[in-house]
């Protein structure tokens, strides 16, 4: 079986779930069983009105990637395969006019000062929780919160501070709880696609002494590491260990290790559109699980 991590150099719009998308179903096309594992996904409720119909109408809190994977492998299960979701909502302006509105523009680049509901879903035995942060629904526009009030009591939503959440998901259980999930992904499953979240090379440590590629995706342009990935185990470990957190960033990664290999894709209408670079990789999975 073979293991890619596909990681974003920018925050937002890296164009990691496109690249996603095209491998899957190519893989698929071919014949190739394929597991998709997504471990933390994060939508927004304005930006992604449809996240909020889609997690009504399913009674789960989902995404748009998700469900946009679920289009191509028919047999996925969102919580198994999404263990984590977070959906977003950006603060209304009306209640910074009477203090600060400069502070608006800084909590709309904080996502701790937008996340408005959570899910965390176990695998082995399955269940799911999902949280809502009154603090943060409460300073939401009237229309979209009268939505979003509809769906905490869809999903019988936990009321929790953004502060208690942040420490339930840096437990050691939750790295063994999404290891647990990756697993039941990869049965029966040829190749397995690892989504990474925002611009962290890896979800959690741990998933980096089995993958067998990383991509890392930036606009047009694909940084492949094939023997390097203990190097960039390596490499990581020792960010963690010196800054903390900040050692995820993928961009710490790039300027100390060079790619084993570029490409570069073409800009395309539609995630279906042919390309050829893409071409290319799907055939270097193929040669891999031979």
């Amino acid at each position: 079986m073979v293991r890619m991590l596909i990681s974003g150099l920018l925050p937002h719009e890296s164009g990691k779930t496109w690249v996603g998308l095209t491998l899957t179903r190519k893989l698929v096309e071919a014949g190739i069983k394929v597991g998709v594992f997504k471990p933390v996904a994060g939508h927004n409720a304005w930006y992604q009105y449809r996240t909020v119909v889609e997690s009504l109408s399913r009674g789960v809190l989902v995404g748009e990637d998700i469900v946009r994977y679920l289009g191509i492998v028919k047999d996925l299960d969102v919580e198994i395969s999404n263990p984590i979701d977070i959906l977003l909502a950006p603060p209304s302006i009306e209640k910074y006019l009477k203090k600060d509105v400069e502070s608006y523009l800084d909590d709309l680049e904080n996502q701790f000062k937008q996340m408005v509901l959570a899910r965390v879903s176990t695998c082995i035995p399955k269940y799911t929780n999902h949280y809502v942060f009154k603090e943060n629904l409460d300073n939401i526009s009237p229309y979209l919160k009268e939505v979003l009030e509809k769906l905490v009591l869809k999903l019988k939503a936990i009321d929790i501070s953004i502060e208690n959440f942040i420490k339930i998901l840096r437990t050691p259980k939750i790295e063994d709880m999404l290891s647990k999930c990756l697993e039941v992904v990869e049965q029966g499953k040829d190749v397995v696609i690892i989504e990474s979240f925002n611009n962290a090379i890896a979800p959690y440590t741990r998933i980096l002494r089995e993958t067998d590629m990383i991509l890392i995706v930036s606009p047009s342009t694909i940084l492949i590491y094939k023997d390097k990935v203990g190097e960039v185990l390596s490499t990581l470990t020792n960010l963690i260990s010196r800054v903390g957190e900040k050692g995820f960033e993928t961009i710490n990664i790039v300027t100390k290790l060079k790619p084993d290999e570029i490409l570069h894709v073409k800009p395309r209408l539609d995630v279906d559109e042919d390309d050829e670079s893409l071409n290319t990789l799907a055939l270097k999975i193929f040669k891999m699980l031979r």
